[in-house]
């Protein structure tokens, strides 16, 4: 049976901001500090190029995460250079977060939190994704809708 593809989606980049202004401030001082000592010294260039190194990882790290929903499991993949792919069964999810701190809810980001019974990693956090209600409404539906075909029933002891 094939799977049907509801969502995809990537972080946006505007988790790496804090990040990319300290490599920026970083790399501005730096550079002014070569100039100033009229040539470049070998551990001021090489100190020059670290904060260019950090921005490129943080940005690559954000890059290579990727998300994709179907009607049967939801799947993610994070590395750089070396690639991990995790796949949740749909009716192992127990409950699906909303969260929209301050700074992304100004840029129209959500982050999701989900929450499953699997042994491996029970919370995997979706950051920094656009139109996280309706994100978070297709994984409520496709999850109820999943247990009902699985006929999977979650009861809450306490």
């Amino acid at each position: 049976m094939a799977e049907i593809q509801s969502w995809t989606g990537r972080p946006s980049q505007w988790t790496n901001a804090a990040v990319f202004f300290v490599c920026f401030v970083l790399l501005a001082a730096l550079t002014g500090a070569t100039i100033e000592m009229r040539g470049i010294r070998p551990t001021l260039g090489v100190l020059v190029v670290l904060p260019l190194v950090r921005a490129a990882v943080a940005y690559l790290d954000t890059r290579c995460r990727s998300y994709s929903l179907t009607d049967q499991r939801f799947r993610y993949s994070f590395g750089i250079l070396s690639r991990r792919f995790h796949d949740v069964e749909l009716y192992r999810i127990k409950d699906v977060v909303l969260d929209q701190p301050f700074f992304l809810r100004i840029l129209g980001l959500s982050n999701i939190t989900i929450i499953g019974f699997d042994m491996v990693k029970p919370i995997v956090k979706i950051r920094a994704v656009r139109d996280g209600a309706n994100v978070r409404e297709v994984f409520r539906n496709l999850v109820e809708a999943r247990r009902d075909v699985k006929s999977v029933r979650v009861s809450e002891v306490g």
